[in-house]
């Protein structure tokens, strides 16, 4: 068949290829970049009263009003991102699309994105479809993954069009500290390049503080969503906000000749995230996560593994060496353990494996760190 060139520059998502094969009977499934925690009932309640009242049409494309007022409130509030209002925010179906389509808009053949290594499979993609070409900002799992010198001289020494940052993290659980992304934001501003700031597990950090680079510099783009904070991986409801309003706009172009709205009645929805209902089982599924991050983070030491306890998300990322990872997370699965190698998240996850907490319990971690006891030498 002849198909579009760029399609050879779509790589299979390492983490729907081993969720896939965690589904098999017996296996305890580390994979998951989920909880398995419900809905907030008030979400539920509100998208029911609004399938209930009729609001199931399309939407303005950037999003109902009120939500997105809502959304600029709340970064204004909590983020101290100013100068925001409902026309710098634009909502759409998760913030993937929302990064995809910001790299879309930004990015043009043969341009430098400057990433983390290592970092969610999915920007490597996005950035090779959209015709650029990666950069690799390197961090050190005995260091937590924490951007230091080498990531920062390498950022220095790349000539980026735009620089994508992800705190809390996915793969590694690291949460950049406010003096690293000030001087992320440094480097930006002198090269004049914009700033992604991925948030999406901004409300689950169990140690140190999360600080929005949007606050601080005017060409970043901040993306965020419910899937994780609020349980709605399924609800596909996200948005992206920045103080340069022309970027909202030709992002909105894109998602004009895409997606056209989010679903309607789940916008609808979105805006009882925001309640004291919502926020109260928010808080109590932090405490749980937090409760099994501690058990795995307890029982990796039984494992020949570096690895630094996360201060945010829901995975641990430890290293096992020179193990070629990917031959080990498929002998775990034969053993009854499903993870995810490291090296699809960049080079320095190789030896890595990224184990995810978010949807097992306790008794599931015990009984996965004695099947990792016997399979790793």
């Amino acid at each position: 068949m002849d198909y579009s060139p760029r399609m050879s520059r779509i790589k299979e998502s390492a983490t729907f290829k081993y969720s896939a094969l965690a589904k098999k009977p017996g296996v305890i499934d580390l994979t998951i970049g989920r909880t398995n925690f419900d809905t907030p009932r008030a979400i539920k309640d509100a998208a029911k009263k609004a399938l209930d009242e009729g609001k199931v049409n399309y939407t303005p494309t950037k999003g109902i009003p009120e939500l997105r007022e809502k959304i600029a409130e709340k970064l204004r509030d909590a983020n101290n991102i100013q100068s925001l209002d409902k026309e710098n925010v634009l909502v759409s179906a998760g913030a993937k699309q929302l990064i995809f389509e910001a790299v879309l808009a930004l990015v043009g053949e043969g341009d430098t994105v400057a990433l983390p290594d290592p970092s969610w499979v999915s920007y490597e993609s996005i950035v090779e479809f959209a015709g650029g070409k990666t950069a690799w900002l390197p961090t050190h799992p005995e260091r937590g993954f924490i951007p230091e010198e080498t990531f920062l001289s390498a950022l220095e020494n790349s000539k980026p069009k735009l620089v994508l940052l992800n705190t809390p993290n996915n793969p590694t659980g690291a949460v950049y500290p406010p003096k690293v992304i000030k001087q992320v934001v440094d480097i930006c501003e002198r090269k004049d390049a914009w700033l992604l700031s991925d948030e999406i597990y901004e409300e689950i950090i169990y140690e140190g503080e999360h600080f929005s680079a949007g606050s601080i510099y005017d060409k970043c783009i901040t993306v965020n969503g419910y899937s994780k904070n609020c349980s709605m991986t399924g609800w596909r409801l996200g948005y992206a906000a920045s103080k340069n309003r022309e970027v909202i706009e030709k992002m909105n172009a894109i998602q004009e000749q895409s997606v056209s709205c989010a679903t309607s009645f789940v916008q609808y929805a979105g805006i009882a995230a925001y309640t004291k209902e919502a926020r109260k089982e928010t808080t109590a599924m932090r405490e749980e996560l937090r409760k099994r991050r501690d058990h795995l983070s307890r029982r990796l030491s039984e494992l020949d593994a570096v690895y630094v306890k996360p201060a945010g998300a829901f995975y641990v990322f430890p290293s096992f060496g020179d193990t070629d990872e990917l031959k080990l997370a498929d002998k775990l699965i034969n053993a009854g353990v499903a993870t995810i190698p490291g090296s699809p998240f960049g080079s320095k996850g190789k030896g890595c494996l990224r184990l995810s907490y978010g949807a097992a319990s306790i008794e599931q971690i015990d009984e996965a760190i004695e099947r990792m006891k016997k399979s790793i030498p």
